[in-house]
């Protein structure tokens, strides 16, 4: 835990939030191209194994549920991951950015 009692501190952990999120845009947006472009498949595939399936259409959902369920886990869980930490890094930058505006008023 930094130490953010004076402007001069909450500017220079600004900045560091700021460079962590320029590092991290790269890494979510090739991220959420790996999830979104797996979802894609994961979503024809099930479509293709529903067709295929035989009995009730509840019997069919969840056999095709069950072939598809891992396709792009991996992919998911590094998108989520690195969307939390950058929804965390604007909230720590949002609670900066409050600091400095009540220090400049004291």
């Amino acid at each position: 835990m930094s130490d953010l009692s004076t402007p001069a501190a909450v500017m220079v952990r600004l900045a560091e939030i700021e460079n962590d999120l320029a590092l991290r845009q790269n890494l979510l947006e090739s991220a959420a191209m790996r999830w979104y472009k797996l979802k894609r498949d994961q979503e024809h595939q099930y479509a293709v194994e529903f067709m295929r399936g035989q009995g009730t259409v509840a019997e069919r959902t969840a056999r095709a549920k069950e072939l598809t369920a891992l396709v792009g886990r991996e992919e998911e869980a590094e998108f989520e991951a690195l969307k939390a930490v950058v929804r965390t890094l604007d909230t720590r930058a949002s609670i900066g950015m409050s600091l400095l505006r009540a220090q400049g008023r004291a």
